[in-house]
This record gives C-alpha cells, sequence and structure tokens, in this order.
C-alpha cells in the first residue's frame, strides 16, 4: 500500500511548489501524488464501510451489488463537428430570454431556463441596468398584472422603500398595505370617510415646525408648501369649473393662503379650511384688492363674485366636494408606515369631477409626503428615505385633465431626483392614445417610452402593431405573448362544482424588456408566490367571486 504524506512532510513539499525549476516541478508531482493517495483511501474507506453495512462495493467501474450502478464496459464520449455558430446553438439553445441578473428580490423562474429570476426597479437602477426607475406594465385584464406589482412592491418594502398607493380605485392594493402596515395606513376617502384638507399641505406641513433650528431650510420648505397649497386649490377650483382660471384669479388663491397663514394665526400645524379661504376673500383683504386690479371695494366684489361661487361649491355643507374637502384632515399620513394607501374606491365611478378632484389631493399629499422625508434628511433630522409610486388604471388618470398629466409628466422625468420610484399600469397602448388632443396623447405616449422597464403580460396580435416604435419583439417574443392571451378552451373535462378553476394558460407570465436596444431580449418569467401571500388573500382580486376557504381559487386568480 502507498504511503500517504504525514501533515509535516506534505507542508514541507508545498512550500517548495512555487520556487520554480526542477525542485518546484518534484514539489508539485509529490502534492498531486499524495492527493491522489488520500482520495483512493478515502474510496477504499468507504467502500469498506459500504460492505460491513451490507451495501455495494465500489470498484473502478462503480458500485458493484444491490443498489449499485457498475457498468462493464465504460464508452467513449461521442465527439461531433460543427461551425462556430451551430454550435453556440446547439450548447446555448436560450435564444427567447436574455440571461436574469441575480439583483433584487426573486420575483419567479425563467420561463426557458427555469432559473430564478430576480428583480427590483430600484436594484437595477442603482445598479446600471437601467438609467431611472420607472417601470411601466401593460397587458390584458385578469392575467396577474396587479399581482406582479404586489409581487416587487413586497421585494421594495423589504429593502426599506416606502410604497406609495396614492388613488386605488378597485381597491387592488388595500389588503397588501393592510398586511404590512396595518389599518390605520389605509386613507378611506369618500362621503361617509372623513375628510382631507388640501391646505394642510399633509406630511410636509407637519414637519415644517422640526425644521425652526435651520431658518434657511426651513423658509425654503415653506415656500414649497404654499407653491403646493396654492397649486392645488387652483386646481381643484378648476376641475370644479370646467375651464381654466383667470391669473389674477390665481394671484387671489396664493395671496389669500399667504394672509391665512400670516396674519390670521393659522400654521402649518393647525392649517386653515378652504371656508376660512373664502371668508379672506370675502372680506377684502388690501391686498386681494390690488391682485383684482380693483379701484375699490364693490369693484373688487363684483370681480371675485366668479371665484367666490366656484369655492362656495367647496364650502357649502350640502356639497358633496365639502364633505370631503372642507374639514381637517381625518387620517394624516407619517413616515414610519412601510405602505401607504388612499382608497378612492367609496367614490362612484360615474361622479368623474369628484373622483379627478380626490385623486388630485391625493398625489399632492402623496407628494407633500416625500418632500417631508427629503426635508428632515437634509436637516440631518431623518435617514434618506426611498419611495415608490403606483399609478394602476392609468387610462383613467389620464382622463382627469392637465394637471394630473403634468404631474405624471414631472414624475417620470424627476423622479431620481426626488428618489421614487414609478409604476403605470394599464390594459392596452390604446388607453394611451385615446384623447382628442393630439399633444395630450404624444405626452401620453412618452411615459411609455421613457420607462426605462417595460412589463408585457398576455396582450392580443393587435397590440403588437399599436406598440411598434415603442417596443420591440423578436417574432419569438411577439408569438409567446400573444399566445399567453389565448383563452382556454370551452370544451373537454371541466372542473366539478367545489373544486378551483384553472387560471388562464397566460396566468402570472411577463415578459421584461429593458432598454433601446432592438437587440436585445426580454426576459419571459413566471411569477411565483409565496405560501405566505397566498394565505394572506393579498394578491385575490376576485374576493367577491371566493369564499375563504377557496384558497387554491384564490391563488389563480391572482
Amino acid at each position: 500500500m502507498f504511503e500517504i504524506m504525514t501533515p509535516e512532510k506534505r507542508a514541507k513539499y508545498q512550500t517548495r511548489v512555487y520556487a520554480g525549476g526542477i525542485g518546484g516541478a518534484w514539489a508539485k508531482f509529490k502534492v498531486r501524488t499524495d492527493d491522489n493517495r488520500r482520495r483512493n483511501a478515502a474510496a477504499r474507506e468507504r467502500s469498506e464501510t459500504s460492505e460491513t453495512e451490507g451495501g455495494p462495493k465500489l470498484t473502478d467501474r462503480g458500485y458493484q451489488g444491490a443498489g449499485g450502478g457498475r457498468a462493464a464496459s465504460v464508452g467513449k464520449q461521442s465527439e461531433l463537428r460543427s461551425t462556430s455558430v451551430h454550435a453556440a446553438g446547439a450548447f446555448w439553445p436560450w435564444s427567447v430570454g436574455a440571461g436574469a441578473p441575480a439583483v433584487g428580490p426573486v420575483i419567479g423562474s425563467h420561463l426557458v431556463t427555469h432559473a430564478p429570476v430576480s428583480f427590483g426597479l430600484r436594484n437595477w437602477f442603482l445598479r446600471g441596468f437601467i438609467t431611472a426607475p420607472v417601470g411601466f406594465v401593460l397587458g390584458l385584464n385578469g392575467y396577474g398584472k396587479s399581482s406582479f406589482v404586489r409581487k416587487v412592491i413586497l421585494g421594495a418594502i423589504a429593502q426599506d422603500v416606502t410604497a406609495l398607493f396614492l388613488a386605488d380605485k378597485k381597491p387592488d392594493y388595500r389588503a397588501l398595505v393592510e398586511e404590512v402596515s396595518g389599518k390605520d395606513a389605509v386613507v378611506d376617502v369618500g362621503y361617509a370617510f372623513g375628510h382631507i384638507n388640501p391646505l394642510a399641505g399633509g406630511a410636509l406641513g407637519q414637519i415644517i415646525p422640526m425644521l425652526t433650528p435651520f431658518p434657511e431650510l426651513q423658509l425654503r420648505w415653506i415656500e414649497e408648501l404654499r407653491g403646493r397649497q396654492s397649486e392645488t386649490t387652483c386646481a381643484l377650483l378648476e376641475l370644479r369649473r370646467g375651464q381654466a382660471l383667470e391669473d389674477w384669479e390665481e394671484s387671489i388663491i396664493e395671496s389669500g393662503i399667504g394672509i391665512l397663514f400670516n396674519e390670521k394665526g393659522f400654521t402649518p400645524a393647525e392649517p386653515p379650511l378652504l371656508e376660512n379661504l373664502l371668508e379672506v376673500i370675502i372680506e377684502g383683504h388690501p391686498q386681494l384688492i390690488e391682485d383684482a386690479g380693483a379701484d375699490g371695494m364693490e369693484e373688487y366684489r363684483q370681480a371675485v363674485r366668479p371665484l367666490r361661487r366656484s369655492l362656495r361649491a367647496f364650502v357649502n355643507p350640502t356639497s358633496r366636494f365639502a364633505r370631503i374637502f372642507n374639514g381637517q384632515t381625518t387620517n394624516p399620513l407619517s413616515l414610519h408606515y412601510p405602505a401607504i394607501g388612499f382608497d378612492v374606491s367609496h367614490i362612484p365611478n360615474g361622479d368623474k369631477k369628484l373622483r379627478a378632484a380626490v385623486m388630485l389631493v391625493c398625489w399632492s399629499d402623496g407628494f407633500a409626503l416625500i418632500d417631508a422625508a427629503h426635508a428632515l434628511f437634509d436637516a440631518g433630522l431623518g435617514p434618506q428615505r426611498f419611495f415608490e409610486a403606483v399609478m394602476d388604471e392609468i387610462w383613467d388618470v389620464l382622463g382627469l385633465g392637465p394637471f394630473m398629466i403634468d404631474r405624471i409628466d414631472a414624475l417620470t422625468r424627476l423622479n431620481r431626483q426626488i428618489a421614487t420610484g414609478l409604476w403605470m399600469i394599464t390594459h392596452s397602448m390604446a388607453d394611451l392614445t385615446t384623447s382628442a388632443d393630439g399633444a395630450t396623447t404624444a405626452r401620453a405616449v412618452g411615459f411609455l417610452e421613457r420607462a426605462r422597464v417595460k412589463i408585457i403580460g398576455p396582450i392580443p396580435p393587435k397590440e403588437i402593431e399599436r406598440l411598434d416604435g415603442v417596443v420591440t419583439f423578436t417574432d419569438t417574443e411577439a408569438d409567446m405573448v400573444t399566445k399567453w392571451s389565448s383563452p382556454p378552451p370551452m370544451t373537454g373535462d371541466q372542473p366539478r362544482e367545489g373544486q378551483p378553476v384553472p387560471p388562464p394558460p397566460g396566468t402570472g407570465n411577463v415578459l421584461i424588456k429593458t432598454g433601446d436596444d432592438e437587440r436585445a431580449p426580454g426576459i419571459p418569467v413566471h411569477v411565483i408566490f409565496t405560501a405566505a401571500e397566498i394565505e394572506s388573500g393579498i394578491h385575490n382580486t376576485n374576493a367577491r367571486y371566493t369564499t375563504a376557504t377557496d384558497t387554491d381559487t384564490q391563488e389563480d386568480a391572482a
């Protein structure tokens, strides 16, 4: 039996391995020989142990005996000859999907390679895979668009990103917010669900007093707050009136808000109401008379009469607008929640003006929260915070008027400066091109073009044509995403009563496209939910059709 080196002798040879020359070569040979002897000794020991316990015997051709796999002869490996192009296809046949970087939370498995796929809007932006944290999700309803967004948002929340659902219409995200933040993090907005004060300034108004030790910084954010209050109030009046305010009317609104805070004793901690603004305008402050360009009180009163009428709609106790906006905010936002949601599903779909007004103020409060976090960080009073805002049913948001389009436009261009990622979700490219205003349509299509990540779910063949010039598909990808939308056959075995209904074939499948390179393939993914997600029911958007015990159906509906 060959001798195995002692540790001391082996260490002696190992010190000579890199010496070079004949001595170094001899040392390498001795160490390699000792490695082989140690490996053979270990194999003999395993074989003896196996034989002792009645198992197969290890031979040079494999294990011999019951449970073994000894080969009578060892075949020669096949040798093939091919061109470099064909060989590349043989060894790497996955031409549909690009490599999936292991960056971000795991969201599912690659549809071709079955490897885990990781994705996070902020993660990919910080690693340089995308140039801006803006994502656009497009696909037919019922195939899991919202579930995909909830999946990636949960991963972001786990990395201390604050999720903002600023106008949840259905609501699709309420269950998620309640699971991670509690019921108090959901702001219910509707006729009988408390108030939301457009003059409060949201979280930004709450933290202004904390900036007193930093006068310059406090002044900067007070000016920002005043501008936000004026902008929101003017937009509300324009929505209610149905036309733009006069420039001097905007000046009166701005001056009136300044008078309330500077002369009437209101503070960011105790903000005024819209009825207080109306009182100041009726009172006729000299500054307001000057803004109206009036020569006297009587001329001023005549000039501001249309403005008073518009404001009256937000003050009259019998007005549906007043029941929501003319009162102190019932549930102020807090920076301590990992997720925050505005549930606007209580407002009837037919009341478009009120829904638009509510969504406008919700978005204003949401951005005030972002500003408050950055103000505290600039003052050294809080950590750097990151946000991801979700804008579902973007087709409905675009129909709210130029104000909301301006908001989205600014966010898609400046979101890197305010550390905020944005998700936009819709069913079809046609949703962005239905406006009669050509300029509005061009700006809406620009949102999709500026989205650095495009998530394509099941879509009909016609959608491929609509997306031409904005999203480039290979022939294989186009065939794949359109086949996902094919409905299941209406014949054959049907589930029995009480059994879960199988989901459509393409449910949970998405294609991740990044960048503008026409040759870059996307990443086809099947989104997978954990047991905790399924049990929580946060992905069940068909709750009205399912019972509490139909967990399998809930998973399919997601």
